[in-house]
């Protein structure tokens, strides 16, 4: 009868396989970083044999060494992501400090921004992609962190996933009860600012429950967190982020359900059900100075960022995520290995009431129409304002099966991996006008429909096509090849609307106090439509790659893979005007050629790996000054390199550390200019030191530091259509640590020891100065677990 025990396998069985949520069979320990809390944490050398019988969580696994995977390939496991989730630390916090390549974290609800070497992260859950091309980047709050049994991450764009993973994969692992009997987990957690404001304070509930029998296995995971305020280095509650929403004031609600059955010695199915939801519920809101002088003349003042309380909100931000994956499994197909999934995924998020203008849309109206007075039309512009809310509903669902047989090809060992892959993606989105008045006579505190509705870009039905085939082949004992070619097909649909300056445009010269002037100036404005459209492209892409082992201590390896994508074609026409055309020509995809060389080895007790890439595109995607997004057609170029050292200093000592350095240009007017850091994430240094107690216990001290970079900024003063910031570097240190106790075990955090008074990345990069907000000064966290 099989068991159920669980491994850390490379996320690059997940691309090969093209499939989710299968149960394991017989497996062989795989490393000793899956169940490892120091280990885990960075790329590690792996020299030990995988030996897999059948089936894995995420697919059907490869009978081959992790180490001989052409790629940079990180697991992070239960214990790594256990150890550094004490307190209200979010899971883009945890990645951020365990994965070398991955931007640092917003400090907000949103991922925007936190790109893999220069370019999007396609995230997944058990297998299925969580980011499609309509993202609202909030795939990192998807899914409790105490639920997670590992991470998976290869980073560099990739042909055998398919659309999407652009710069690299990072697929989230829930845990299961797999061959586990009955279990059980309480989970009891708190935490607060450095002052111990009562607003500060929050807490978390959890609970799992389990069964893993010979044929039938299930578990249960809920958890509930109640998150208080922020507060900054100097003990002010920082006010909200207006632009991507934040979870002060939050509570959420995570649940994960997996059941799975073996029909037979050969075939199983697996259920898995998961569902996320925060709502917020504050009182404060942000300080737009002395009637609303922040919003209404940016020049006049710096905001204070501060937040202010007394804010009625009618609809508070939230984020609701709901996946179904059902996967097939059979192990004796023809003697190969079928696996069938199908998956759902609905997500919807309101964000917080933002100030929005048309002044710049109005100002070309009145000029074309004959005003030009610099006073008359300062006087006119200022009814060109208005108070907007948006919401999103994305929903996707897909089909995938894949096959894969071991044969031989030229008397060489052979892995075939083939199969196809079918994804729709169906998304809107809306703006909610908010009352005016009620909001100006609150200085921005009160939000309130008006009834309203602007449409955020079109509603937009995506279909991605793909079939691929790949192989691993031991070409000899120490040299270990792969191949495969993928032929992938992207096509959108989009429906007639009205874009939303189109819309604003015509309230603005029909408002009562300004359709006198207008008339007089013969402006008669009525908002346009796009008409519906379509796009039909596809390519077919390639990748090659090869390892090999110079010693039994040391091995290299090279690779080449392309990745295919779209932008978001719905924010992409959000702001474009009436009349624009939708069709292949005019939304482009963008094509990635991703090349890796890279060298790991093992001396005594140290590890190291260091891999240098460099990446190209056909276009490039730009955040505008006036934040709109657009696909410019030229030349993009990123390259940099990525390390990671350990040490087992002795048996309780551990100390390591990783680097990331990423630069990039594109192409404007024959010269190449600076990727801004919304693209690129700046230099990036993690380091720890952990002390590992003989009866279980540990303490650990890391760092991270981030390297300041003003190069984009200077360059880009050449293209006015930019938005590039300077980023001042910054460093913050943390002590976390776990205590075994007689009954169960106490995790504790102290996060921003030196309470570094710094911004991180995205807010210094990102919209404009209301955006500029701090990050938090020290926290505090306490856990309690007990396992049964």
């Amino acid at each position: 009868m099989k068991s159920h025990h669980q491994v850390a396998l490379s996320v690059l069985t997940l691309c090969i396989s093209q499939q989710l949520y299968a149960q394991t069979n017989v497996i062989t320990p795989m490393i000793d970083t899956a169940e490892n809390s120091v280990a885990s944490e960075v790329p590690n050398v792996t020299l030990d044999t995988i030996t897999v019988t059948a089936k894995a969580k995420t697919g059907t696994a490869l009978a081959q060494k992790i180490s001989e995977m052409p790629a940079v390939t990180q697991v992070i496991g239960e214990e790594g992501i256990r150890e550094q989730a004490t307190g209200n630390r979010t899971t883009g916090d945890i990645l951020a400090q365990l994965i070398p390549s991955l931007g640092a974290s917003s400090g907000s609800t949103s991922n925007y921004g936190t790109t893999m070497r220069g370019r999007p992260v396609q995230y997944l859950l058990n297998g299925v992609p969580l980011s499609g091309s309509r993202s609202l980047s909030r795939e990192l709050n998807s899914i409790d962190p105490a639920q997670l049994e590992r991470v998976e991450v290869l980073s560099g764009a990739t042909s055998i996933y398919g659309a999407g993973a652009a710069g690299g994969l990072i697929n989230l692992v829930t845990k299961s009860a797999a061959g586990m009997g009955f279990m059980g987990q309480t989970r009891l957690g708190i935490d607060s600012s450095r002052e111990f404001e009562s607003d500060s304070l929050g807490y978390h509930v959890g609970q799992s429950l389990g069964y893993g029998g010979e044929r039938v296995y299930g578990r249960l995971d809920v958890d509930y967190d109640n998150k208080g305020g922020k507060f900054d280095s100097h003990g002010d509650r920082i006010g909200p982020d207006v632009y991507q929403t934040d979870q002060q004031d939050t509570e959420s609600l995570s649940v994960n359900a997996n059941l799975g059955m073996d029909i037979d010695d050969s075939q199983s199915v697996n259920l898995a059900v998961t569902y996320y939801n925060d709502e917020q519920d504050t009182d404060y809101g942000p300080d737009y100075g002395k009637n609303l002088q922040v919003l209404l003349d940016p020049d006049a003042a710096p905001p204070s960022l501060k937040a202010i309380d007394g804010a009625h909100i009618e609809n508070q931000p939230y984020t609701t995520k709901t996946s179904v994956n059902l996967n097939y499994n059979n192990d004796d197909v023809a003697g190969s290995n079928l696996s069938i999934t199908g998956y759902y995924r609905d997500e919807k998020g309101r964000f917080y009431p933002s100030g929005k203008t048309a002044d710049k849309q109005a100002t070309e109206v009145w000029q074309a129409n004959g005003l030009t007075d610099e006073d008359t039309l300062g006087k006119l512009l200022g009814a060109a304002t208005y108070v907007m809310q948006s919401e999103a509903d994305i929903e996707v669902m897909g089909l995938r099966a894949a096959m894969q047989t071991d044969t031989e090809l030229g008397g060489k060992h052979t892995l075939l991996s083939y199969g196809a892959d079918f994804e729709r993606e169906n998304s809107e989105q809306t703006y909610y006008g908010q009352d005016l008045n009620q909001f100006i006579a609150s200085n921005g505190l009160t939000a309130v429909s008006n009834g309203k509705t602007y449409n955020a870009g079109p509603e937009t039905t995506i279909d991605k096509i793909g079939a691929f085939v790949n192989a691993d082949i031991d070409m000899t004992d120490k040299w270990h090849a792969s191949a495969g070619v993928r032929y992938q097909k992207l096509k959108s649909k989009t429906d007639a609307f009205i874009p939303i300056y189109e819309q604003l445009l015509d309230e603005y010269f029909n408002d009562p106090r300004i359709i006198g002037v207008s008339k007089q100036y013969g402006i008669d404005y009525q908002a346009g439509e796009v008409a519906k459209g379509d796009t039909d492209h596809d390519k077919t892409l390639f990748n090659i790659g090869s390892s090999y082992q110079l010693t039994p201590n040391d091995q290299i390896f090279a690779n080449f893979s392309q990745g295919f994508t779209t932008a978001d074609i719905q924010r992409a026409l959000r702001d474009v005007r009436a009349g624009f055309v939708v069709n292949s020509d005019n939304v482009q995809p963008i094509a990635i050629n991703n090349y890796d060389l890279g060298w790991e080895g093992k001396r005594g007790d140290t590890s190291a790996r260091v891999t240098g890439f460099y990446n190209t595109s056909d276009k490039t995607v730009q955040f505008t000054n006036g934040y709109t997004v657009e696909v410019v057609d030229t030349d993009e170029r990123v390259y940099g390199v990525e390390g990671s050292l350990t040490q087992d200093i002795s048996d309780n000592w551990q100390v390591g550390g990783s680097v990331a350095y990423t630069r990039g240009q594109y192409k404007k007017d024959g010269d190449w200019l600076e990727l801004d850091a919304v693209r690129l994430t700046p230099l990036k240094g993690t380091a720890f030191a952990q002390y590992n107690f003989d009866e279980g216990s540990n303490i650990r001290l890391q760092a991270l530091a981030i390297g300041g970079d003003d190069r984009a900024f200077k360059d880009q003063q050449k293209d006015p259509n930019t938005s590039a910031q300077p980023v001042t570097g910054y460093m913050t240190l943390d002590v976390l640590g776990q205590v075994k106790m007689p009954v169960g075990r106490v995790g504790y955090g102290v996060y921003n020891v030196l309470n570094k008074d710094y911004q991180t990345v995205y807010h210094q990069t990102t919209f404009g100065d209301m955006n500029r907000l701090p990050a938090t000064g020290t926290t505090y966290g306490l856990s309690y677990t007990v396992d049964y």
